[in-house]
């Protein structure tokens, strides 16, 4: 499992992989298939055509505040206008975080994918506006109106909520992110075949995963990559569904997993999993332990619940 709150480099690699196997349109067409409205891929078209523009404002105070976002928020009904000023994305700035950290490189064309969102508000006959300055420090602001009543003024009035937020006022836990990389997953799986799942995720744990590499050959122990595992459990609050055993000398690691915050949000969210999500466990750990000189071995895995038993020898 990769875990939500290490999505956002997962989803800038595999814009990258998409654009260097099969260029630029590749992107684009991916992005359609995420937000497509037909489908209800992005769960803002609901919030919109239930709500009108207010649903703008109920989706985003939802997924915002769970990324937490530092933004403030606007709308007025009355006027027909919603928008967003985004101090700083959570998204595009994890990102830059990521390529001081560990070098890894933001897809080029990263924040574009938001402008999918209007796919969404189209359906509710709602028109979209998307001001990109600030995309380089990690800042945008969009604007939602409705053209049958907004009259190009944006004044902040006593019909005017407001919502502002620093990042510090919230977690950083938005678990719809799992649905994200299980589409993307499936998307790689049915338009282009399971080897380049396997090379994208492999793209994915060398690139993202090298600081536990490079720790592990260093120490030549799997203590990091023990502390890795243990982490990502510990960020989906889910530390009760994990046990590890690391050997004395370190060399030899056994994990067993009672159940998956994955798959549990899943069937909570009633979306269907795609028969190839346990590859972003098998293929990523099979990759760090080849990197690191290991061996990987997935004992047994029960793709209902995620129940698996696997372990890793150097």
């Amino acid at each position: 499992m990769i875990s939500c709150t290490e999505f956002i480099p997962s989803y800038s690699e595999l814009f990258t992989y998409l654009e260097e196997k099969y260029g630029r349109d590749e992107v684009d067409r991916f992005w359609s298939y995420l937000f497509d409205p037909a489908r209800s891929a992005c769960p803002l078209v609901d919030f919109v055509k239930k709500e009108g523009i207010r649903g703008c404002f109920t989706y985003w105070k939802g997924t915002l505040n769970e990324e937490a976002a530092d933004f403030t928020m606007y709308l007025n009904e009355k006027a027909g206008w919603f928008m967003i000023d985004m101090h700083h994305c959570p998204s595009k700035g994890r990102l830059l975080d990521l390529e001081k950290a560990i070098g890894i490189k933001p897809y080029h064309h990263y924040c574009l994918h938001c402008d999918h969102y209007r796919e969404s508000v189209a359906e509710a006959g709602l028109a979209y506006i998307y001001n990109f300055l600030g995309i380089d420090h990690a800042s945008c602001r969009l604007m939602v109106y409705d053209p049958k009543v907004f009259d190009g003024r944006v004044i902040i009035d006593e019909n005017t909520e407001i919502m502002d937020r620093k990042a510090s006022d919230n977690e950083y836990f938005h678990r719809g992110f799992h649905n994200s990389m299980n589409m993307g997953l499936e998307y790689l799986g049915t338009k282009h075949g399971v080897e380049d799942i396997r090379e994208y995720l492999t793209r994915y744990a060398k690139h993202v995963k090298n600081k536990v590499i490079d720790a592990a050959k260093k120490v030549g122990s799997l203590k990091p990559l023990e502390d890795m595992i243990l982490d990502t459990y510990a960020k989906e609050h889910a530390e009760d569904a994990v046990i590890t055993n690391l050997s004395a000398d370190g060399k030899t690691l056994s994990v067993k997993i009672s159940w998956c915050p994955a798959l549990k949000f899943f069937e909570e969210d009633g979306k269907k999993v795609t028969q190839w999500y346990d590859m972003a466990t098998t293929v990523v750990m099979d990759t760090i332990a080849s990197e690191i000189g290991a061996k990987f071995e997935m004992k047994s895995y029960d793709p209902v619940t995620g129940a698996a038993e696997y372990s890793f020898q150097m």
